[in-house]
């Protein structure tokens, strides 16, 4: 009866009062998401031509890229009839991705398995968020697998069709659980599985672009919860958060502007918590401390160690070091020598090689087996895909995986590939691989120091505040966020070496690679303090350290953060660095200048917004960028 419905607590949590999708646009937005489903043959029919939006519309609901060497995924010429797959979530996207494959080598069947994960995943959260919503508890394996899920379809995780089968027959059970636990409750009005279809469905193109970013944002959120979780680390207001915002993407509160962009701000602000637990997560290894790191081999027998994971580092560290081989880190793993239970291996030799993307020419110099814990991870070559083992959400077609138990891993076949291959001989000096490719882009060959964490850093905030008050430090340059091939963003490498020589910069994630022998070198430190110029914060999500350090200085000095003298420059390349960009929106951090390249999903409507009420900026000409920085008195 009604009045037995209206009393029930589920059903009042899910009730939605805004219009539903306009049934023209549903049509066409199923015919589209069924065709991409069941494989090119469909894409290639009517699906595409059911719509009434035009191509040239289509083409309106994307940005094309701002001094990159990409392409735009749709534009004038775009053939919506030849599409096979469609995905611009991360910045390295041609129109092949929005037509054939990815340019990161995603296939299209892959491509529509990662959708529909997705779409379990929103199902997921908002069944889940109806029933805290009643105050009923939401299973483990729910809150788990959202984020395992969401994690999995990141730029440069996950390419295995054969894992994504598994994601996908996995989902469903838990869904059917929810289901039957929130009696009562309504179907979820999911937009359509694909983000082309959701374009076409959408009332509002800007709203809709306002939840492409949303959803990029969780994915970033999920993936550093994942690290969390490997770790032991979780807290409930994350899951509570993902499956509120999963359910907001399940309703047609998504058409609405201005909801869609309060959500995208408290995607940051619970992307901020995120990246406290993970630092705490981490710190369970001790607090990071400065550790100079060599980037030379030793000889003897060699794994490499990449991705995130700390604490699958330290199993593999404990399972080699019996037999005495060699633990390099590479990427993101290169911050691990500085957390003293790491560095207390005496197997844990040195860091090899530059950012992500350089893999496929530098891997083959590695004489031993590869460990991929987390992105990025990119098609394997024929030189060394026999020597790549992945973890947790990782995956590749044909390449052995560890499992997603940082517990229990078998570490017997990482180790037996170890000793069968030759390792690093006697006499070699330096690692195989150029200092420097064809882009311009460098890989570091002298030693590095990493461990300066907001510990570290406002463990010495006295000797920082003489040198700003002194005018030994006249600006702090935030540098970092994902790096890439294109050689537009040689800004930052250019921008690094030519920054003012009274300049502090602060470098993370894999952004730091930018940050050259010769920047380092210039700089050098402050005065005789000891403390050098140029700082490591750590990986992606040590933002929470460059937070806390700029929080502390703002107070320190009674000011507010806009009047430090901090330059924000970060480099985006996929999700993670989305879930950063909307915590430093939520901070209210500006002016910030984001690039190289303009996301895909931004319309030049809410790039307006982002512009005028947010302070985000392209990076522009670097002598100019410096001029205009340098010369503000506050943040600029």
């Amino acid at each position: 009866s009604k009045s037995k419905s209206s009393s029930n607590p589920l059903l009042i949590a899910s009730q939605r009062k805004t219009k539903p999708f306009p049934a023209h646009a549903m049509k066409a937005a199923r015919a589209t998401s069924r065709a991409l489903r069941q494989g090119p043959a469909l894409v290639r029919s009517m699906a595409f031509r059911a719509t009434s939006v035009t191509q040239q519309q289509a083409a309106g609901h994307v940005l094309a890229g701002s001094g990159e060497q990409y392409t735009t995924p749709l534009g004038e010429k775009f053939n919506m009839n030849k599409s096979k797959m469609f995905c611009n979530q991360c910045s390295q996207h041609t129109t092949s991705c929005g037509t054939a494959v990815g340019n990161c080598n995603k296939t299209p069947q892959v491509a529509h398995m990662q959708d529909e994960v997705v779409q379990i995943a929103t199902e997921m959260g908002y069944y889940a968020h109806a029933l805290r919503q009643a105050g009923k508890e939401v299973p483990t394996d729910v809150n788990h697998f959202t984020l395992q899920s969401m994690f999995t379809t990141l730029t440069n995780v996950n390419n295995d069709p054969k894992r994504f089968s598994e994601y996908i027959a996995t989902g469903s059970a838990p869904v059917d659980k929810l289901k039957a636990l929130a009696v009562g409750v309504p179907p979820p009005q999911l937009p359509p599985i694909s983000i082309l279809a959701q374009r076409f469905a959408a009332l509002d193109k800007n709203a809709s672009s306002l939840c492409e970013m949303l959803m990029y944002g969780l994915k970033g959120l999920c993936a550093y919860a994942d690290h969390a979780l490997v770790m032991g680390k979780e807290d409930p207001r994350v899951y509570a958060f993902v499956h509120e915002a999963l359910s907001f993407l399940a309703s047609p509160d998504r058409d609405d502007l201005g909801k869609a962009l309060q959500m995208n701000l408290r995607c940051g602000e619970a992307n901020l918590w995120t990246m406290e637990m993970l630092y705490e997560a981490n710190a369970t290894l001790g607090k990071p401390e400065p550790t100079e790191v060599a980037v030379t081999p030793f000889p003897g027998k060699c794994v490499l160690v990449s991705g995130h994971d700390l604490h699958v580092m330290e199993g593999l560290l404990k399972a080699c070091e019996p037999l005495g081989i060699k633990v390099y880190t590479h990427g993101e793993m290169l911050p691990g020598h500085g957390y003293p239970k790491l560095k207390a291996f005496k197997n844990l030799a040195g860091h090899f090689g530059g950012a992500w993307n350089k893999q496929a020419m530098e891997f083959k110099h590695f004489p031993g087996p590869i460990v991929m814990t987390s992105n990025c991870l990119t098609e394997p070559q024929k030189a060394y895909a026999s020597n790549v083992y992945t973890f947790g959400a990782v995956g590749w077609p044909g390449i052995t995986h560890l499992g997603a138990d940082a517990q229990n891993i078998n570490w017997k076949n990482v180790v037996d590939k170890a000793q069968k291959m030759d390792g690093f001989p006697e006499g070699q000096a330096k690692f195989g691989y150029k200092a420097v490719d064809g882009h311009g882009q460098p890989s570091p060959e002298k030693p590095l120091i990493v461990g300066f964490g907001h510990d570290t850093v406002l463990g010495a905030a006295g000797t920082v505040i003489k040198g700003i008050e002194s005018g030994a430090i006249k600006r702090f340059f935030l540098i970092g966020g994902c790096d890439g091939a294109a050689e537009s963003r040689n800004y930052f490498t250019d921008l690094a070496e030519n920054v003012p020589e009274t300049s502090v910069i602060l470098t993370l994630g894999c952004g730091k690679f930018r940050i050259s022998d010769h920047a380092r070198e210039r700089l050098g430190n402050v005065g005789d303090t000891g403390i050098p110029r140029v700082l490591d914060l750590g990986q992606c999500n040590d933002t929470f350290s460059a937070i806390k350090i700029a929080l502390a200085l703002a107070d320190a000095l009674k000011c507010k953060v806009s009047d430090l003298p901090l330059s924000i420059v970060l480099s985006w390349y996929e999700q993670k660095a989305i879930a950063v960009l909307l915590t430093c929106l939520h901070l209210g951090l500006r002016p910030i200048r984001v690039g190289p390249v303009l996301p895909a999903f931004i319309t030049q409507d809410v790039l307006n917004v982002l512009v005028k009420d947010f302070g985000i900026l392209l990076p522009g000409d670097v002598p100019e960028d410096i001029k205009i920085m340098t010369a503000a008195p506050g943040a600029s």
